[in-house]
């Protein structure tokens, strides 16, 4: 299955895709850091830091009310 596939068979309020190659749960995100100057860093509950990618910010930008 592609990722756009999974990413339309997955609900929308509890997964969002990142990046070209990550889709987050949400209920899983222990935090976000928007120190870094146009990228934000997901941090997750079982210790995994990732960042979001440029092409995808405006949309969890919007998606946390910010």
């Amino acid at each position: 299955m592609r990722l756009y596939e999974a990413e339309q068979r997955l609900a929308k309020c509890s997964f969002v895709r990142i990046s070209n190659g990550e889709i987050v749960n949400l209920k899983k995100v222990k935090g976000f850091d928007l120190n870094f100057v146009g990228t934000i860093c997901v941090s997750l509950s079982n210790g995994t830091v990732t960042y979001v990618s440029r092409r995808y910010v405006a949309k969890i930008k919007q998606l946390l009310g910010l």
